[in-house]
């Protein structure tokens, strides 16, 4: 118990709460602005620490747009997913609590560095933009804490930083330019193999295999590359093909933290689907990819993240009560068609492991809906029928 509140007390965003808070007391109190004053100022810092990043994200957007980028997904609120529809190639998700917005942008169009950097040029303004407000309001105590929030947020949003499922806006203005060859060949690489992604995701095989091999003869060699053709053998459910050249890769390239990180993630999760479809022993594959899953968290991919992949390994290990808990997360939180039907094939088979077919049946409805030609859910489609 004390163990985990020490935890809890000392992540980031506590401290940073607290720090904050203070600092909003003690100008409030210097201004002599009383109780009434103090929550004034705090709602404005939350204001501000709601404002400041959605602000930054919306020019991040606009130069996505304007500029020749790809934006694949556009995620308003946190929490559970309350609706999801498609506007053209974008998929918009609506969450429960409407406080916060992200995308999933990517290359498109050559030249693909160029067009990345003068996204954040336009997201830089939109942020600075935000903070100028904030200090035009400052003579109260709402503008105030506002400022006090969103100044310290923009200085951090313009730190060259870029992490699992995250880049800065600072990271896109400083860290892009100075990247060594070798990462400016992956980046390059990355407008083909968003055309392969596409394609995948639309469930043409066949065009995701034509854009593979052309980017297999252009970089054969590329984290990008190997990327992209794990995911066509996962497509097509070969699951020991596609766990065997992703532990090749990974033993042989130097990958950088944020890429490893993925590139563990998804060898746990290939490896447990090995498992299940008795492609790989489990006494030989789930110890490399418990293994893998540990690290992946390590290097700091987002838990949240990973639901989908604990309750695949819940599954195979018996655990239905586990598995139907963390799919069900993992599908809440899915970022593609492709990974929510994964998940709600895992919350299908789970509830079938508890001998509830009517729930596996409803899974399957809904995984059909996301992507009803993924492996998984034909598999699972065959087994409820013999059921």
């Amino acid at each position: 118990m004390l163990v985990r509140a020490l935890r809890f007390f000392t992540r980031t965003w506590v401290l940073v709460s607290v720090a904050a808070l203070t600092v909003v007391g003690v100008v409030e109190a210097t201004a002599g602005a009383g109780a009434g004053g103090f929550g004034a100022a705090v709602l404005g810092a939350l204001t501000g620490a709601i404002l400041l990043p959605a602000s930054t994200q919306l020019g991040l957007l606009a130069g996505a747009v304007s500029f020749g980028l790809r934006v694949r997904h556009v995620v308003v609120g946190a929490l559970r997913q309350v609706a999801s529809w498609r506007l053209g190639h974008v998929t918009v998700t609506l969450r429960l609590l409407p406080v916060v917005l992200a995308s999933e942008i990517g290359p498109w169009r050559k030249p693909v560095i160029l067009r990345c950097w003068l996204a954040g040029v336009l997201s830089a303004p939109a942020g600075l933009g935000t903070v100028a407000t904030g200090w035009l309001l400052a003579d109260g105590p709402f503008g105030r804490g506002f400022a006090i929030a969103a100044t310290p947020f923009m200085l951090y949003k313009l730190w060259p930083r870029r992490a699992p499922l995250t880049t800065s806006t600072g990271w896109l203005l400083f860290g892009l330019p100075s990247m060594a060859e070798s990462r400016r060949a992956e980046f390059r690489a990355g407008a083909s193999a968003a055309r392969a992604h596409e394609a995948l995701q639309a469930g043409d095989l066949e065009r995701a295999q034509s854009r593979v091999d052309e980017l297999t003869d252009e970089h054969p060699d590329l984290n990008t590359t190997v990327s992209c053709r794990v995911s066509l053998h996962e497509a097509r459910g070969d699951y020991g093909e596609a766990v065997a050249l992703l532990l090749s890769h990974i033993s042989a390239a130097d990958l950088p933290a944020r890429e490893l990180s993925y590139n563990l993630a998804g060898l746990a999760g290939l490896a447990f689907s090995a498992v299940e479809a008795e492609q790989l022993p489990g006494d030989e594959a789930l110890p490399v990819a418990k293994k893998a899953l540990h690290d992946a968290s390590a290097l700091g991919f987002p838990e949240f993240q990973l639901n989908g992949v604990h309750g695949l390994l819940a599954l195979v290990e018996g655990d239905a009560d586990e598995a139907v808990r963390r799919a069900k997360l993992g599908a809440e939180h899915a970022t593609s068609p492709l990974s929510r039907a994964d998940d709600l094939v895992t919350l299908a088979r789970a509830h079938m492991a508890r001998h509830d077919n009517a729930a596996a049946h409803r899974a399957l409805a809904e995984a059909e809906e996301a992507a009803a030609w993924w492996p998984r859910v034909r598999a699972l489609r065959t087994r409820l029928s013999v059921a």
